[in-house]
């Protein structure tokens, strides 16, 4: 997957690998690579704040976050959408049919520069943003508490921190109407059993 993902950019990506152990190489002309230790999802947020190191660090304006799991992504309509769109956001790629979660955005309906959209109360694991939107959080992702994973097959936390953090400074987040990519139908290394509750179906 990782591989059809690396094929698809149009531009040299960032792969921030989790603690595989597949041959980097494979991939060392087509990205630029960067493997670290695997902590489990307790400590994952510490792999989102290695990522927005990177992003500070550089100087582009365009972000895109993407699993190794999303396929088929539409780099046209992503494009298009981040030229055009003003101020701060944070778009979705994956449209799974969910309702509003974490926060209390009541969901609606907009045309953004015709691609219809909704606008969400979340975002989720893959997205893309611009410079402005980072540097509101500053490019920091929030610490997730031990405690948390107290509760028996809990997520990493990390959609749920990032969407309160954007909600609270009033960054609109959205989702397509149609999703701008394909989510398989694997079994998830992260938390299967939470996966088999709430599949992850591209609509």
């Amino acid at each position: 997957m990782l591989a059809k993902v690396i094929d698809q950019c149009p531009e040299k990506p960032i792969v921030i690998d989790d603690g595989s152990d597949f041959d980097s190489l494979l991939f060392a002309k087509k990205c630029e690579f960067h493997r670290l230790q695997h902590k489990g999802k307790e400590q994952y947020f510490l792999n989102w704040q290695y990522a927005f190191e990177i992003c500070k660090q550089s100087n582009d304006d365009f972000f895109l976050f993407l699993p190794d799991d999303f396929l088929d992504i539409d780099f046209k309509t992503i494009h298009k959408l981040h030229s055009q769109i003003k101020g701060k956001y944070v778009y979705n790629l994956l449209n799974d049919g969910r309702s509003k979660i974490w926060t209390n955005i009541d969901h609606r309906q907009v045309n953004i520069k015709g691609i219809n959209s909704i606008e969400v109360s979340y975002c989720d694991g893959g997205y893309f943003t611009n410079r402005q939107t980072l540097e509101a959080i500053d490019f920091e992702q929030d610490f997730i508490t031990s405690s948390r994973f107290n509760r028996l097959n809990i997520s990493s936390g990390i959609g749920e921190s990032q969407s309160c953090k954007f909600w609270k400074l009033g960054i609109p987040m959205y989702i397509p109407k149609k999703s701008l990519c394909y989510h398989g139908h694997h079994e998830s290394m992260m938390h299967p059993e939470l996966r088999k509750q709430q599949p992850l179906i591209s609509l």
